[in-house]
């Protein structure tokens, strides 16, 4: 260990030594009159500053000579002159050359439109702007303007178009799913998270994940373990969010929005002008909507009630320094999901003589099987659920990124607060009867500082850092639990106080092995701690982890530390690039509550899962017969060690006659796994006006081993070793087709597009013979129709709808435990239809 801890200093003091270098130039430059990619790379690399051309044909183009003192900018200004190309700063040391638009008069008739060339994709996927088709893995990229054709509201609207990725509720819509490549995040553990979401490079909490989306520049989905450039390890990937920032060329706006189910919704962003080196822009969202799924007792449930609101100020003065601070809020009061009856386990805890005379009584308001009977006469979307559903949550968030420097060499200190405040009731098992309800408190801070170097020295780029995350209760973390009340056995209440720890130092370096071969080395160190109090109790209800410990709570711990790593070659071919790669990333490890007694007491802790995986990819753009367009396609194997599985045993599982050391759910080491699959996206620009992409992902995942103790294997189901994968259907795949009608005179533009989503079948738990936890195969139908600028006004006027065929559909399983006898589901939403107007202040 501790050699491998003096490995990882080294790697950073290597790269912290070539930083240095940055420093070395002199600032004279002298380019002679060349074709234009040969110019540029000649400059990129006397200036120390990365220059991506987005001209197709210009490449050959001869530029004019350059020499002499001047800055990179105006060096590339020079060049170009009179050649119809556009100069602009994208980043610190990053400049991005493209044609520029012709001008044409209004009152002249228009040529034919040429087939456009598919534009160049900026990402930020190593946490650098460059060209998409540089970058060794798969990127879903979706900027302002696709975001908003695409009716994007929310990661589930992401998930919707971007096949492979799943975003939901389970249990309810207070706990987000977030699934990629087989792994899903925990539905109730702030920090062991396969897949992170980053608000303007700060990780976001679980609860947080699945704000609403507004006033967004990007969407990034990373798909693949993400170990060692990030702040926080992940296994499956990342998605990450981009506000809007000011300067950045995006009109202020404001929006309405009307729809089926009492849909209305109220949007604006304003950027006020520029006051020296401050900038601010100000947005903000309010969301009603009626719920579509029908409480018996009265009223709906998947409702909206929404205020958000986000400010971000930029610092800028003449020189290296600059800053950007977002704050950004959050408040809902909803009733949240309500939970539907969906079918009965015959062999039940409620089965048993103790349960049978409350809960299985054979007749009337005291019989499971009863209430089973009268939802099939109730209809798909209508809960019966005797808890009425709440779901408040508070969000308050803030972030920092401090920049010093350019290209050469950029510092960067990344530092992010944020609070969460949550209240949810729940009735799990969809029924008057109580044998899973739960209310729920919790509120938590996290708070994160990440301090970053990164640029360039010759040929090398590099960035490396230190990263810290401190994630603790902040208030009230509690769960009252009422499972099989009966007169001996009433409910209780669960308190956890953890708080959780995370520090790494990380670099990585891309290198230069021929003129059209990279290769990246990335190196990361983990260690992690987690700790607090735990306490399951019919008469205490601790509100703090002082309270906590003085009620017989009990104190555990648990550390993580791993080395992670990446390695990859990149082969450029013209327009398109080859990519292999390998990395190795880890879910962290920790603890089960309470204090567990016995024959579980061994399985107090449980350690990290490690997944190691292989890639291979091609991306680019392609060009035939006058059409043109990019493709991306990537196949991978994953092996994961030690995978961490969620187990639910029964009341005394552990016999050892005490309600105080059952948990609610037991996470173990359980298996070795395989998961391999591709993924792949096409577009084609059909003509100047018509454009296709097609997205498609498929997956195998299955167990390779169990390793699961003896005494544990009833929980895993009669063939634990083929078990599947929950959220990871075996195909996925989604059609987009749009077109742009040019109307007459003055009149505008429709725009026409459909989108058509397909995926496989579903298996909501990991036993593969429940039929009521399997959404069979099913596709979603949407379109929209935008009239952009009617009479040369700054104004769209869309007409959308999703789900056009009604499709009724299960987006997750809620209590689907032999254990609680009743099983629930969560449906997917109806059909929904609105119509939006937006007005822009250009």
């Amino acid at each position: 260990m501790r050699a491998s801890i003096a490995n990882a200093v080294c790697a950073f003091a290597v790269l912290i030594w070539s930083a240095t270098g940055a420093f070395a130039r002199d600032g004279g430059l002298n380019v002679p009159a060349l074709p234009l990619s040969r110019a540029v790379a000649s400059l990129g690399q006397q200036a120390g500053v990365q220059i991506l051309v987005n001209a197709p044909g210009s490449e050959a183009r001869r530029t004019h000579a350059i020499h002499g003192y001047m800055t990179p900018a105006e060096a590339l200004t020079r060049m170009t002159r009179g050649m119809g190309l556009s100069v602009r700063t994208v980043a610190p040391g990053v400049y991005l050359i493209a044609k520029t638009p012709p001008v044409r008069k209004v009152l002249q008739p228009r040529p034919p439109a040429p087939v456009p060339e598919p534009p160049e994709i900026l990402v930020s996927a190593r946490r650098r702007p460059e060209l998409e088709r540089d970058v060794p893995l798969v990127v879903t990229h979706l900027d302002n303007s696709a975001l908003q054709h695409a009716a994007v509201r929310t990661l589930a609207d992401v998930a919707r178009i971007t096949p492979g990725f799943v975003a939901t509720g389970q249990t309810s819509s207070a706990t987000p799913l977030l699934v990629m490549r087989g792994q899903r995040r925990s539905i109730s553990d702030e920090n062991r998270l396969p897949l992170v979401v980053y608000q303007d490079e700060v990780p976001l909490p679980n609860q947080a994940a699945l704000s609403p989306l507004f006033d967004i520049a990007s969407v990034e989905v990373l798909r693949g373990a993400q170990g060692t450039l990030f702040g926080r390890n992940a296994t499956s990937g990342a998605v990450l969010l981009r506000s809007v920032q000011p300067g950045e060329g995006i009109a202020s706006y404001v929006e309405g929005e009307i729809g089926n189910y009492g849909l209305h919704r109220l949007e604006a962003a304003v950027e006020l002008p520029a006051s020296g080196p401050f900038s601010l822009r100000v947005s903000g969202q309010q969301v009603r909507r009626e719920g579509y799924t029908r409480l018996l007792g009265g009223g709906r449930a998947d409702d909206v009630h929404t205020d958000a609101i986000r400010a971000v100020l930029r610092f800028d003065p003449d020189g290296p320094l600059r800053s950007t601070t977002c704050f950004d809020m959050l408040d809902a009061e909803e009733k949240g999901a309500a939970l539907i009856l969906a079918g009965v386990y015959a062999g039940g805890s409620v089965r048993d003589a103790q349960n049978a005379p409350y809960f299985d009584c054979g007749t009337g308001a005291c019989d499971i099987d009863g209430y089973f009977e009268t939802q099939q006469t109730l209809g798909r979307r209508t809960s019966q659920s005797g808890l009425a559903p709440s779901f408040r949550r508070r969000f308050r968030g803030i972030g920092n990124i401090t920049e010093y420097g350019e290209g050469d060499l950029l510092i960067r200190n990344i530092a992010g607060l944020r609070t969460t405040d949550l209240h949810y009731t729940l009735d799990g098992d969809g029924t008057p009867l109580p044998i899973n309800d739960s209310v729920t408190d919790a509120r938590l801070r996290q708070w994160s500082e990440e301090l970053q170097v990164q640029g360039k020295s010759g040929s090398l780029r590099y960035i490396g850092g230190l990263f810290y995350l401190d994630s603790a209760p902040d208030g009230p973390v509690v769960q009252t639990l009422s499972r099989l009340v009966r007169p001996d056995n009433p409910p209780s209440h669960i308190a956890s106080y953890q708080t959780f720890r995370s520090a790494a130092i990380f670099g990585q370096v891309t290198a230069s092995l021929a003129p059209a071969l990279t290769a990246d080395l990335g190196l990361r160190y983990t260690g992690e701690w987690i700790g607090g109090c735990a306490l399951r109790s019919v008469a205490a209800k601790p509100l703090s982890e002082r309270q906590c410990l003085d009620e017989g709570g009990t104190r555990a711990r648990a550390r993580s530390r791993r080395l992670t790593w990446t390695l990859a070659l990149t082969r450029r071919l013209g327009d398109s690039s080859l990519y292999a790669t390998s990395r190795r990333a880890f879910r962290s490890g920790g603890y089960n509550t309470p204090a567990l007694g016995g024959l579980l007491a061994p399985f107090q802790t449980f350690r990290p899962e490690t997944l190691t995986d292989f890639e291979i990819g091609a991306k680019g753009r392609w060009s035939f017969g006058g059409i043109s367009g990019s493709y991306a396609v990537a196949a991978y194997v994953g092996f994961y060690d030690d995978v961490q599985r969620a187990l639910f045993p029964d009341v005394d599982f552990d016999g050892d006659g005490e309600l105080t050391t059952d948990p609610i759910t037991l996470y173990i080491n359980s298996a070795k796994a395989r998961v391999a699959g591709s993924d792949g996206e096409f577009s084609a620009n059909l003509g100047a006006r018509t454009r296709l992409t097609l997205s498609a992902s498929w997956i195998d995942a299955r167990y390779t081993r169990i390793d699961a103790p003896t005494a544990l294997t009833s929980l895993l189901g009669t063939d634990p070793l083929h078990n599947r994968f929950t959220y990871t259907p075996t195909f996925g795949g989604s059609v987009f087709l749009s077109h742009d009608l040019p109307l007459p005179g003055t009149l505008g533009t429709l725009a026409l597009g459909a989108d058509y989503a397909w995926v496989s079948s579903v298996r909501l738990t990991e036993r593969p013979t429940e039929s009521f936890a399997r959404q069979p195969a099913y596709g979603l139908l949407g379109a929209a129709i935008t009239w952009r600028r009617p009479g040369g006004l700054p104004v769209d006027l869309e007409l959308w709808g999703r789900n056009l065929t009604d499709r009724f559909y299960v987006s997750g399983g809620g209590t689907l435990n032999p254990a609680y006898t009743a099983a629930t589901i969560i449906p997917g939403p109806p059909r929904t239809i609105g119509l939006r107007l937006r007005y822009s202040f250009e």
